[in-house]
């Protein structure tokens, strides 16, 4: 599974403290003598492609194949990622045999795709982040940022998710064309019985699609309290391991997570494997990039309404 979760990022400027709180965060092009896009371009290049281990966490990681586009202020690439200290085996699921004892000095890498936009005249960027296995790396990107930036810049750094709400806004009144209930656990009966056969670890996803002469709501719905559609998603929800709803609007559709609340929760959005290849789990990495600067532009287009600003 492959999703994206988008991120603002902006820096306080403490000489504008009593001003109004967006009035208080500095261009990230001018922050102090420093530029953010810089900062970051100058940390990244210097770490080159070899590993790094970070021994605190008992992760590694590696910064691979990433470009820096100086007109549009974009920073592009993968991030290799992964954990060790733990003895673990690796079993052939065909076989059922070990096919590998990974030791404490052995770690499993993912690969994270990170997309960055650091506007010099406005004061919040948009950084976003690939999720593998439901495995992310904002923590890990975070942490490394945000101590090179205050290093260099003697600020910090603030990195948080884009609300649903600024996440949402173009998609809002898309028409939801199906409801997808990801190893829905309803049926105990049945699951019983297939678990009999021997298959303990049965995942049923149940899809609901709407039917000809009526639709299933808006995607504002299902993120309204109150209404119909969000009361059925609060109960669905613990009988599943994920509620989706998937929107179409213009000829475009879009894959959401919906759950419990849109306030904290931070967005993740499933790529269209319809635009971009999985190979083995892993997204084709020319079409991933293509598919998350249309994306990017759709943050873009709600953040700064009116302003044309896109890549």
């Amino acid at each position: 599974m492959n999703t994206i979760s988008p991120y603002t990022i902006r820096c306080f400027n403490p000489l504008m403290k009593g001003k109004k709180v967006e009035d208080s965060y500095s261009p990230l092009g001018s922050i102090g003598q420093f530029d953010m896009y810089e900062v970051f371009k100058s940390y990244i290049t210097g770490k080159g492609k070899t590993y790094h281990i970070l021994k605190a966490t008992e992760q590694i990681y590696s910064f691979s194949g990433f470009k820096f586009n100086d007109s549009t202020r974009e920073i592009r690439g993968v991030v290799r990622a992964g954990s060790y200290g733990s003895r673990t085996d690796l079993v052939n699921i065909k076989t059922g045999n070990i096919d590998f004892k990974r030791l404490e000095e052995n770690a499993e890498v993912l690969k994270h795709y990170v997309r960055l936009f650091v506007p010099a005249e406005l004061n919040e960027g948009v950084v976003l982040l690939h999720n593998q296995k439901n495995v992310g790396v904002k923590t890990l990107i975070y942490e490394l940022l945000r101590e090179e930036f205050a290093s260099v810049t003697g600020r910090v750094l603030q990195m948080n998710p884009l609300s649903y709400e600024k996440a949402f806004e173009e998609w809002k009144k898309a028409t939801t064309k199906e409801i997808k209930l990801i190893r829905f656990r309803g049926m105990n009966a049945i699951e019983d019985q297939i678990k009999k056969l021997g298959h303990d670890e049965t995942e049923h996803t149940y899809t609901i699609k709407a039917s000809r002469k009526k639709n299933l709501g808006a995607l504002v719905d299902y993120l309204t309290p109150g209404t119909e559609q969000n009361a059925t998603v609060e109960i669905l929800a613990p009988l599943c391991a994920e509620v989706k709803t998937v929107v179409e609007m213009h000829g475009r559709k879009r894959t959401f997570r919906l759950g419990s609340s849109h306030n904290s929760q931070v967005c993740e959005i499933d790529v269209d494997e319809k635009k971009v290849t999985i190979t083995a789990g892993n997204p084709n990495i020319k079409e991933f990039d293509a598919w998350c600067k249309i994306l990017l532009n759709e943050f873009l287009s709600t953040m700064y309404p009116g302003m044309d600003i896109k890549v």
